[in-house]
């Protein structure tokens, strides 16, 4: 989808690990509702919902759409102006143009049923929701598609190869930073973090951030922070909910180093672009507009 937007509109392809990134792992990842892993990680260990802090998260997530959208823009419109535009390459998939599409309002019922789904039962049954809502989007989607499928077990096929590069990938960083805890410099780290001057929040949200940078892994940084953090806070008296959203979204932000899972898949792996050429506007959207995002969000919380 993205080569053939980006084909027709003769834009250089090396933007769309960016475009990837900055629609999937910043305001859609950790915003309220959201039924992404990085805002169900925290109910757990804050006894939260997923829309905790929604009050500042719509503001938050409103700036970094907005912000986010005019900056990838504008370094789009700067490499045009360059000289840059779109190579074709001979690995690129053909694309049939066949008129044979659904109708949109049907390509939104997928995605309306996952969002519903995770609504409905994650008071009940907490994480479980997160996988009983994308089973319910895929299913519907197979269904609701069906005639279209030239061949079902060909996507089948292509999907679950997908997602064993992504999961494989991502374990390898999560490993990386199970590794990372383990040692002592990580103990020593903490320390440091849990122990910044000024608000609780700030505290949270830089010690968060360091810890989900060094594992390479917003999800795996949550997951080795929390437990160590979250008894922290709450003791200091920090509203649970406030703390759950400024964790979520400082989670997304140093996560997205180079040796991210998510990065080394979508640049390498998916679009078969180099990281001296797609990390930069990657890493503006996905490192510097989320650290943008904690900042009004702590802001916001302290008013």
């Amino acid at each position: 989808m993205a080569l053939s937007l980006f084909k027709q509109a003769n834009l250089p392809r090396r933007f769309i690990p960016a475009a990837l990134a900055f629609g999937s792992v910043t305001f859609t990842m950790t915003s309220a509702g959201s039924p992404e892993i990085q805002n169900v990680i925290p109910i757990k260990y804050l006894g939260t919902t997923l829309y905790s802090g929604w009050q500042v998260s719509i503001v938050v997530a409103i700036f970094m759409a907005s912000f986010g959208y005019w900056w990838l823009r504008r370094m789009i419109a700067k490499a045009v102006l360059a000289g840059e535009c779109y190579d074709e390459r001979a690995n690129d998939p053909v694309v049939e143009m066949n008129g044979n599409l659904p109708h949109p309002v049907i390509s939104l019922l997928p995605l309306v049923l996952v969002l519903g789904v995770s609504f409905a039962f994650h008071d009940t049954l907490k994480q479980s929701a997160l996988l009983i809502a994308l089973t319910c989007g895929v299913l519907s989607t197979i269904g609701l598609n069906w005639g279209k499928f030239k061949s079902l077990e060909a996507a089948l096929s292509s999907g679950t190869a997908g997602a064993l590069i992504a999961i494989g990938n991502t374990a390898a960083v999560v490993g990386f930073g199970t590794v990372a805890k383990a040692s002592p410099a990580f103990g020593v780290v903490v320390e440091a973090m849990t122990s910044l001057p000024g608000h609780e929040l700030i505290g949270a949200a830089v010690a968060v951030s360091v810890i989900a940078g060094l594992t390479g892994s917003a999800s795996g940084g949550q997951s080795i922070a929390l437990p160590i953090l979250a008894p922290h806070y709450l003791e200091l008296g920090v509203d649970p909910d406030a703390l759950h959203r400024v964790i979520a979204i400082s989670s997304g932000a140093l996560d997205s180093l180079p040796h991210n899972g998510y990065v080394v898949t979508t640049i390498r792996a998916i679009c078969g672009e180099k990281h001296k050429d797609a990390y930069g506007p990657l890493a503006a959207l996905t490192v510097i507009v989320p650290l943008l995002g904690v900042v009004i969000a702590i802001g916001l919380f302290l008013i």
